[in-house]
């Protein structure tokens, strides 16, 4: 369609902000603990109602899309997660009330994008695999950026610096869509036809259930990981990163623990990113796409027992295989949502699927705090975890596979 280049340009930069908007708390805590003299997993409890709101939001947000504008949507979601970052970076030091409104900003309108976004792009692109894997690879940057970023801000300036230098490129990015959606040059349109698939209100049921069972626990899974990352590495590389600190310290270059956990959950998601594009162009416009979201959830179990149970490098590759495998679930689940559900509900389909994926980020929070509380690591999370990635490929055997390869896509005239 006219403006397919500019379209999936937008809505990758914008997923790529939203994901570093989202998580870069989960660092920036770690030099807030010891600027505000307060527990790290204290100060990461106030995320929980954000993590509500990023779950949460996402439905309205998906159906204002639905009778509004997708693009118009995310120029709203740049702008309030522009603001909200903002406010972070100017709260008073100590306010952990004023702190927890403003990141509650931060999820309320960063629940716009999942269930906005992704319906837009897979809707406006002639080739929705290779779509799907720019986006998915942009959305990867973002959380590789979620690490190092913050963290060179923190090194450079300090903590506030890590929150408002994001929200003026949101800001910027918003009036830049603003004036490219007014001018006419992104669109929208409805969703081509997938040969093989009958979209339908039993076909999306019966998707959408089981996919709420798996999306859930991958959920947990991600967020756990997301949320959790942080903590994990300061506590399993320890020995690895004093080395590192020891050998830039014969140099005469004085380096802070953040910067290194920062760029370890940097490499997480920079290596998801690309096993994310590699995904998009080379399997998902080929294969079905059932039996990659079996075998994605099956390997996950494993990855989830080496970071478990590793110490070191292997719970930092445990922790890079497991990013990649829940990369590779994600594309999967969208295209499937966009598949058997019709155009004119996709915003309510997709703000539903992220109620339930987002959702989960509350509940790892809590299951982080508590079992770090009781535990002081973090080993038994993830054990658990591995057992519920088991689960989750069994109930996955039940989703349909019907897609055909062979047959072209008939193409939808762009929307009036």
């Amino acid at each position: 369609m006219p403006g397919e280049r500019l379209t999936l340009l937008y809505s990758s930069l914008s997923h790529a902000l939203m994901h570093l908007m989202t998580a870069f708390y989960s660092v920036i805590v770690v030099s807030l603990a010891l600027s505000w003299n307060i527990a790290d997993h204290q100060l990461l409890e106030l995320y929980a109602p954000a993590a509500i709101l990023l779950g949460v939001g996402a439905l309205p947000a998906g159906w204002l899309s639905d009778r509004w504008s997708a693009p118009g949507m995310i120029v709203v979601m740049l702008v309030g997660l522009g603001l909200s970052s903002i406010a972070c970076g100017l709260v008073p030091t100590g306010d952990t009330l004023a702190l927890g409104i403003a990141l509650g900003g931060i999820g309320l309108f960063g629940s716009i994008y999942h269930s906005v976004g992704i319906a837009w792009v897979i809707r406006t692109a002639s080739r929705q695999g290779h779509a799907m894997g720019v986006n998915g690879l942009f959305g990867s940057g973002g959380l590789a950026l979620y690490g190092i970023f913050p963290a060179v801000l923190i090194s450079l300036h300090s903590w506030r610096a890590a929150f408002i230098v994001p929200g003026l490129v949101c800001l910027l990015l918003a009036a830049s869509l603003w004036y490219h959606w007014r001018a006419g040059a992104v669109g929208d349109r409805p969703m081509p036809p997938t040969p093989g698939v009958q979209a339908g209100r039993s076909a999306f049921w019966r998707v959408f259930v089981i996919l709420s069972v798996t999306m859930f626990v991958g959920g947990v899974q991600w967020q756990a990981m997301l949320y959790g990352a942080g903590l994990l590495f300061s506590g399993r590389l320890v020995g690895e990163i004093e080395g590192i600190r020891a050998f830039f310290m014969r140099f005469g270059v004085e380096t802070q623990i953040v910067l290194w956990v920062g760029l370890a959950t940097s490499m997480i998601y920079v290596l998801s990113g690309i096993a994310q594009y590699v995904l998009g162009q080379r399997v998902l416009d080929r294969y079905p796409l059932k039996v990659i979201y079996v075998i994605a959830t099956g390997l996950a179990a494993f990855a989830m027992l080496m970071v478990a149970e590793g110490g070191g490098l292997v719970v930092l590759l445990g922790s890079v295989i497991a990013a990649m495998l829940s990369s590779a679930t994600g594309p999967v689940e969208n295209l499937m949502i966009a598949r058997y559900t019709p155009s004119r509900f996709h915003g309510l389909g997709f703000g539903a699927k992220f109620i339930v994926a987002f959702g989960a980020g509350p509940l790892a929070i809590w299951l982080i705090a508590r079992v770090k509380e009781r535990t002081g690591d973090l080993d038994w999370l993830f054990l658990g975890l591995a057992v519920a990635a088991l689960a989750m490929c069994m109930v996955a055997l039940l989703l349909p596979g019907g897609e055909r390869r062979n047959e072209p896509a008939t193409v939808a005239q762009p929307a009036e």
